[in-house]
């Protein structure tokens, strides 16, 4: 399929938990229930304009970006540039799961967006791009780019002695429920060079090894922009409709949750990708110390970054974001047509 006929969409989901109404909104619904509400989670890093300025600079082919928020949109983003279109929750998550708060819920019913392309990026709002990336980068003869990396998954995340954490479940439900779905070593037999291929680097020795079990172990999860089709999630719905469903009736996360990755994980276990290389320690735990990711983004070293938030005290956030914003300033220092005139949005403040 030639790139020409390959119609590539961006979707990011936002949430401002600055927002005083999106707060109260959220403990209404919620309750006591536990909810993740460390201060890290929903600190305003003032960096989204650089994720737009990225699109637009690095991916200029991208065909329609659409913004999934359940709030207003930030007063800077011109919500009238014609490949840019503002998502709200009620307009493609059924009222069944309304309102929620669960990430999953909205990752697992993107393929419900109006008008949303077969083939489609998905981002989440911590994600840039950094440098020029190709169309090819995600799509290969009209399917997704990806590594199918296995890796064993972890017992519990608990250390010694944790009494104020809790085991990650949501990784192991998506795993286990592939192994009701599909024969590992089926799989294997049916597409042994996506399994098997030198794009993997390191991954292709622990793939050797890890095949001789008998069920999928797990997989790597590179947290980074991850392609999709929307066939994908059809037919994810159509053949584990309970598994969904279930997860889509909580409004927070919970421990019997699957997330966007039992999606791509059918897709590997399918076959239906195409093997690339994957895209290595570009991922970062923000802290005081951001000197390694700012420099990542100045150099541009990767064509992509994910930037996590970590636990820091109020004066070394401000610092690490200072920091952040100047490297981002040095390789993207134009308003993209994403952003509203600097003088509109002067007298919108």
């Amino acid at each position: 399929m030639k790139r020409e006929e390959v119609q590539i969409d961006f979707v990011i989901a936002w949430v401002d938990g600055n927002d005083p109404e999106w707060q109260k909104r959220k403990k209404d619904v919620l309750g006591g229930a536990y909810s993740d509400d460390r201060a890290e989670r929903y600190f305003d890093w003032d960096l989204l304009r650089y994720w737009f300025r990225g699109v637009e600079t690095f991916a200029p082919w991208v065909h329609t970006v659409f913004f999934l928020c359940d709030q207003d949109p930030p007063a800077w983003l011109n919500t009238e540039h014609p490949r840019l279109r503002i998502v709200r929750h009620e307009d493609f998550i059924p009222a069944a799961y309304l309102p929620t708060f669960n990430s999953h819920t909205i990752e697992l019913n993107i393929f419900r967006i109006p008008n949303l392309s077969e083939h489609f990026v998905y981002f989440c709002d911590d994600m840039y791009l950094i440098r020029p990336i190709k169309p090819e980068a995600f799509f290969k003869n009209g399917l997704p780019v990806d590594c199918a990396g296995l890796n064993p998954l972890p017992n519990s995340d608990l250390a010694p002695g944790s009494r104020d954490k809790k085991i990650f479940y949501i990784p192991l439900n998506d795993t286990e429920y592939l192994n009701r779905e599909y024969c590992f070593r089926e799989c294997i037999r049916k597409h042994p060079l996506k399994w098997y291929n030198v794009r993997y680097g390191d991954y292709l020795i622990r793939n050797l090894f890890l095949s001789s079990y008998s069920r999928f172990v797990g997989f790597s999860v590179f947290h980074l922009a991850q392609p999709y089709r929307r066939a994908a999630f059809e037919d994810a719905w159509q053949k584990n409709r309970d598994i969904l469903d279930a997860t889509c009736r909580h409004p927070i996360r919970d421990d019997h949750d699957v997330s966007q990755s039992f999606i791509r994980y059918r897709q590997l276990a399918e076959g239906k990708f195409v093997p690339g290389r994957p895209i290595k320690k570009a991922v970062f735990h923000i802290t005081e110390e951001v000197a390694k990711p700012c420099n990542m983004i100045r150099y541009q070293t990767k064509p992509m970054i994910c930037l996590n938030d970590g636990e820091m005290d109020p004066a070394q956030r401000k610092h690490a974001r200072d920091k952040l914003k100047q490297a981002f300033e040095a390789i993207l220092p134009r308003r993209s047509s994403f952003e509203i005139p600097a003088t509109k949005e002067s007298s919108a403040q």
